[in-house]
């Protein structure tokens, strides 16, 4: 009667093993999958944050600066004409701030692309996390069966 009992014990913890491998593989899928959402939750906040907030700040700014250097230069007595160096100045100063919108615009998307990329990373690990438990189930099924037929034979049921 005891080789009887180890036959169903070792039947019941192969068969428990696979059940566990599931919940936990899904799981752990389930958090991937809620960190992906996050991610592409994230995404879309900071761009809104930066279309919103960072964007109109940073052009006011600029304005701003546009304003004190032209005023600087009339205060200098410089005439502000094309072919002056005034003018030159506050012509490269323009390119430098459109230069800096132009980064700034950039950093946005790579932000944006670096969060996406994060949720699909995530989304493909949730799927790997799925796959690795039906495996390791299917493992512990094959082994349950197994130790039924091994078992069996060494008790001469078959």
């Amino acid at each position: 009667m005891e080789d009887g009992k180890n036959l169903q014990m070792s039947f019941l913890g192969n068969i428990a093993a696979a059940q566990t491998a599931k919940k936990i593989s899904g799981y752990n899928a389930s958090v991937d999958r809620t960190q992906a959402e996050f991610f592409k939750a994230k995404a879309k906040v900071n761009e809104k944050f930066y279309d919103q907030v960072t964007l109109p700040l940073l052009k006011r700014e600029q304005e701003k600066q546009r304003g004190e250097l032209f005023v600087s230069i009339l205060r200098s007595g410089a005439e502000a004409r094309i072919g002056t160096t005034p003018y030159d100045i506050m012509l490269e100063n323009r390119y430098n701030q459109a230069f800096n919108l132009v980064m700034a615009d950039y950093n946005k998307e790579m932000d944006k692309m670096d969060q996406l990329n994060q949720s699909l990373l995530m989304e493909a690990r949730a799927t790997g996390q799925e796959y690795s438990g039906r495996l390791t189930a299917r493992a512990q099924y094959f082994a349950a069966a197994g130790s039924l037929l091994s078992d069996a034979n060494t008790m001469d049921i078959l």
